[in-house]
């Protein structure tokens, strides 16, 4: 299980929580909004020592398939809590993923309805 860092939220950036993976790489998960709004939920692998990073994700929050798949990993969630976020429920799912490649996957086939 990967190691999830605290979620900061910047009133100008949105929120983001970093995740060291089993292969203990880093990524970052990125809600530019922060909070239950729509956007643009991204995903990226920190590079060198976290002075860059490479995209490996993206959806936006407010197209049919950022609908779906929010409605698909909130399903049963508490609607006032952390989890029902868009940033939430983008940690709880991919903070058990062993590797960059695993993750991104996983959030591939979550919006491809799989």
């Amino acid at each position: 299980m990967g190691k999830v860092g605290p979620f900061v939220t910047d009133p100008k950036a949105g929120a983001y929580c970093q995740i060291t993976l089993d292969s203990r790489e880093k990524i970052l998960v990125n809600h530019d909004k922060g909070g239950f709004k729509g956007g643009t939920l991204t995903i990226e692998k920190v590079k060198w020592m976290g002075m860059s990073s490479d995209r490996v994700f993206i959806c936006n929050l407010d197209s049919a398939e950022g609908k779906v798949a929010m409605a698909r990993l909130t399903q049963g969630v508490a609607p006032d809590s952390v989890w029902a976020t868009p940033l939430g429920a983008f940690v709880e799912y991919v903070k058990n993923g062993k590797s960059v490649e695993e993750v991104t996957a996983r959030c591939e086939g979550l919006l491809a309805g799989r």
